[in-house]
């Protein structure tokens, strides 16, 4: 049996990574996050930045687990916790298989989550996975390097015929992710007034912990700019198939992200796995969204210039690379890949 410490059924990036890596898994026990939603699956044996690991040690210890994957991101185990749980599992003869979904914080505020802070515990891992050729310079000028392995971020399946899309109609543009502030939805809203031609621009953008200022914002923003009809901000937290069958009826999805240390974007791939042309930031977080359209910068100036730019070959271009990512990354493809390491 494999240990699989993650968040799980909630809303969060990593939760849904994890459920369509462990879907395609054998004998694998979830342990995840207490006191936070439905875990239907999985058994809650730890909090969010935390150092109390006991819960951890006693499943390991009760289930004989010789083998553990970690999915890690700061916000959810700061770097100096995470050192103390990898020191701890290295001490007890644990292979540890870790998946660090960040490796670019370096909190100027906080010590402790700056990832200097986890340097020891890494290098004793069996393997540490990461999601990007930029993330494997990162840790090889923290002096780790023979341990670590590129392991693409998988995606979606393709858009379902049973699935019931959302209404669309006309020219539409599209945007999918959590609503917050480093995402770029105010300034794609503000680029969407001017620029011609299009019928409406679509935020499939669900609220969580955070969101709530920005929702405002953005509301506040539409009514200003008199884009009520034009603009359809939906917030409720789709079903994937739902909001990836809705994403496919788009022209163009626009991803604005403004600044991120993330590094994979999963909102991202729910518009690769749609199949439709994509528009992004020249920012790290889609290196390796091959086939995306680089727009020149991230301001509202930038974002205008570069969709105003874009031809019906360059569209025709980006859906065939899209498509061709889609199918070349599909969930089993990346979980076969982790499943040779762990043997």
């Amino acid at each position: 049996m494999i240990g699989w410490i993650s968040t799980w059924g909630i809303r969060c990036g990593i939760a849904t990574y994890s459920k369509f890596l462990v879907e395609q898994m054998d004998d694998v026990l979830v342990m995840c996050q207490a006191g936070e939603g439905d875990v239907e699956g999985a058994i809650p044996c730890w909090k969010r930045d935390s150092n109390a690991f006991g819960g951890i040690i006693a499943q390991i210890a009760a289930k004989g687990l010789d083998i553990v994957v970690i999915q890690h991101q700061p916000g959810l185990l700061r770097f100096s916790y995470l050192n103390e749980l990898l020191l701890k599992l290295a001490e007890m003869d644990v292979k540890v298989f870790i998946t660090m979904h960040n490796t670019r914080d370096r909190s100027l505020i906080f010590p402790s989550k700056r990832i200097e802070k986890a340097v020891e515990g890494l290098k004793t891992c069996s393997t540490v996975m990461v999601h990007s050729n930029s993330d494997v310079e990162n840790l090889k000028a923290l002096g780790i390097e023979d341990n670590v392995v590129m392991i693409p971020h998988g995606i979606y399946p393709p858009p379902s015929k049973s699935a019931k899309p959302l209404p669309v109609e006309g020219r539409v543009m599209g945007s999918f992710g959590f609503l917050l502030p480093h995402k770029g939805q105010l300034e794609l809203v503000e680029a969407f007034e001017r620029l011609p031609g299009w019928d409406e621009l679509l935020l499939l953008c669900a609220t969580r912990e955070g969101s709530g200022k920005m929702q405002a914002k953005i509301n506040y923003l539409i009514r200003k700019k008199g884009l009520t009809g034009k603009v359809r901000l939906v917030t409720d937290f789709l079903d994937d198939d739902v909001a990836i069958a809705t994403l496919a009826k788009c022209e163009l999805l626009v991803f604005p992200y403004q600044n991120t240390k993330e590094s994979a974007s999963g909102a991202v791939r729910m518009g690769v796995a749609s199949g439709v042309p994509l528009a992004v930031t020249p920012i790290p977080i889609f290196d390796d969204v091959t086939g995306a359209i680089r727009m020149r910068g991230k301001t509202v100036e930038h974002i205008v210039a570069s969709i105003s730019q874009i031809s019906q070959s360059d569209l025709d271009s980006s859906r065939e690379e899209i498509i061709k990512l889609r199918d070349s990354l599909q969930w089993d493809e990346v979980a076969k890949q982790i499943q040779a390491l762990l043997k």
